[in-house]
């Protein structure tokens, strides 16, 4: 006897195969809450689980063409879900590695723990100094230094040539230096020692 739910399961394919809007809606709401709970226990984040969510549902809308109705359909939703939360979750590592590794050097240098309010200060004055970058320079030392990229790999990505990534990457790190001297308190002191090493 077939199983009643990937009987329903599949008909609901069958009709998002064939651009069904309404049938996309309830597999959605069937599948959504309990997607949702997997994610946020990884995630640790509403907001960002909620992205992932919809990141989901968006590729099998995209991929509903290749559907295939003789595979159980909830097995494929958790396989991409499972895919789309370790890529976030590696994103979100190598996003924060950088700033992270500021704070640790910031607190080596101290005789006491850097508790958490400094801590979060700490990072919030990472974002804003980087944010006085000029948009390109920017776009091209975050590319490095946050999302870890190589030089020859931002090239490629914002079609120009590797010795002007280079050329951009010198420049944001002559101007984040300068702007972190300026700044008499210890965050800067410390900003300028870390990027002094980069």
């Amino acid at each position: 006897m077939a199983n009643p739910i990937k009987k329903m399961d599949d008909q609901l394919v069958s009709a998002i195969k064939n651009d069904d809007h309404y049938a996309f809606d309830q597999l959605f709401h069937k599948y959504g809450s309990s997607l949702f709970s997997f994610v946020v226990s990884v995630l640790k984040d509403d907001f960002e689980a909620e992205e992932a969510v919809q990141d989901v549902f968006l590729k099998i809308w995209e991929k509903r063409r290749d559907l295939d109705t003789s595979l159980s359909f909830k097995s494929y939703l958790f396989t991409i879900a499972l895919n789309t939360t370790k890529n976030r979750y590696r994103k979100k590592l190598q996003e924060n590695k950088y700033k992270q590794d500021l704070a640790f050097e910031f607190n080596a240098n101290r005789t006491s723990d850097l508790d958490v309010f400094e801590y979060r200060n700490l990072l919030d004055y990472v974002d804003k100094i980087i944010e006085k970058l000029p948009p390109s320079r920017r776009e091209i030392f975050i590319l490095s230094k946050k999302d870890g990229l190589k030089n020859s790999e931002i090239a490629q990505l914002l079609h120009i040539s590797e010795q002007t990534v280079k050329n951009q990457l010198v420049s944001a790190m002559k101007f984040l230096r300068s702007e972190a001297v300026k700044d008499d308190n210890e965050p800067g002191f410390f900003f300028f020692l870390f990027f002094y090493r980069l």
